[in-house]
């Protein structure tokens, strides 16, 4: 199933309009700093999401593009909820609490510049559980493909062979130069559970952990996707709350999976730099066929909100994405700025006098130009004193040379 083509701005801070997205997503409705309300004034000036008509309905070529993940990153807000029966008036059945964003930053690039990615690119920004579910669904299409061609031509024929592997497919496969190392990797797969592993894509979403045992007296905790200290890297994490926005850092999901350990080696592919084609060559056996779409590429395109036109990418040139361009554009930038820290969600602030969680740092020319002030203006001090001294000294000589006398 598509996404519906509603070109998500509100991917930033707002819920998406979408009622077919299959992807919900949970945003907040009002900000807790300066920049961020900052951001959500430019908000409000975005057209309103608009479905494109019947002329604007072409879907945009992707299949000469790739998808390049970029960097994953966290922004924590305000939310101001009400109970659905408008008591927010005297604050009654209001939920005031911090909601934390996570968000993929992604590129899609020519494919023949992939590496580079450096011109006809456009930038997109997406819900991070959204981009974890198209990408891992891909990865593990791709891996599925993988064993079943892997079986078919390295299976052990046994009603021709001798047993050992060696049968009349396994030197068919050999024959033709086929790499049967896969039937390990594609046996460690299939018997994942009883080798004492669980897949970590299926703690993309918030979920509660089952806890078997009493020493943690009583709480609860949540596992979810989460963005590695410099945004380059997704794990899953424990959280203090079923939201997945109070990240516990001292504890490890493994430690609560009743004896069990996450393997990572799916959603590794999502954030490695892998490439994923937005079409896929048809079999070479199909003469004449076109290559297949990769679906994947269209629902992030049209989930995501993007900056293109900075990039030379050839997009939609008018509708609702290209009129909310410049805030998507800058909120990105802020993104890519280290504006907000990847893992924490907490705006960073910048400068050469940069103050975080209560503390400040002071550069040392700032020192030095302080101690010249200070002494500067002690040295001052002392000369305006001894001026001082002089002038009523001699004050005092006139006086006595008058005799005393005055007029």
């Amino acid at each position: 199933m598509k996404i519906s083509s509603t070109v998500a701005l509100s991917l930033l801070l707002a819920p998406v309009a979408a009622k077919k997205n299959p992807f919900p997503l949970k945003q907040p409705k009002t900000t807790n700093t300066r920049k961020a309300k900052a951001l959500s004034k430019l908000i409000e000036k975005a057209k309103p999401v608009r479905k494109l008509d019947e002329e604007e309905e072409a879907e945009v070529d992707l299949s000469g593009y790739s998808i390049k993940f970029e960097k994953c990153t966290s922004v924590k807000q305000w939310s101001y909820e009400n109970d659905g029966n408008n008591n927010n008036n005297n604050n009654e059945g209001v939920d005031d609490k911090l909601v934390m964003n996570r968000f993929a930053l992604f590129r899609l690039c020519p494919t023949e510049y992939y590496s580079s990615c450096n011109k006809n690119y456009g930038e997109y920004l997406i819900n991070l559980e959204d981009y974890l579910m198209s990408t891992t669904e891909y990865f593990q299409n791709q891996q599925e493909e993988m064993c079943n061609e892997c079986d078919e031509n390295c299976q052990n024929d046994d009603a021709n062979g001798d047993g050992d592997g060696q049968g009349d497919d396994a030197n068919a496969a050999a024959a033709n130069n086929y790499d049967c190392s896969c039937v390990d990797e594609c046996d460690k797969i299939e018997n994942m559970e009883n080798n004492g592993y669980m897949e970590a894509t299926n703690y993309i979403e918030c979920q509660e952990l089952e806890q078997e045992n009493d020493d943690d007296n009583g709480v609860q905790y949540f596992a979810g996707a989460t963005c590695s200290s410099d945004g380059s890297k997704i794990k899953i994490g424990v959280y203090k709350d079923e939201d997945c926005t109070y990240l516990n850092s001292n504890l490890y999901v493994d430690d609560y999976l009743n004896g069990f350990k996450l393997s990572h080696a799916l959603l590794k592919n999502v954030y490695s730099g892998t490439e994923i084609p937005c079409s896929v060559e048809a079999d070479e056996d199909d003469d004449g066929a076109e290559p297949e779409e990769n679906e994947a590429c269209q629902n992030l395109y049209e989930a995501a909100a993007g900056c293109e036109s900075d990039y030379g990418f050839n997009g939609y040139e008018q509708g609702n994405r290209a009129a909310n361009e410049d805030v998507v554009c800058d909120f990105i930038s802020q993104v890519k700025g280290n504006s907000y820290d990847p893992a924490s969600g907490e705006i960073v602030l910048k400068g050469k006098n940069s103050v975080k969680g209560g503390g400040s740092s002071t550069t040392g020319g700032q020192k030095f130009a302080l101690t010249v002030l200070v002494l500067g203006t002690i040295g001052l001090a002392v000369y305006a004193a001894t001026i001082h001294s002089q002038l009523t000294k001699g004050g005092k000589a006139d006086l006595s040379q008058q005799g005393g006398q005055m007029a």
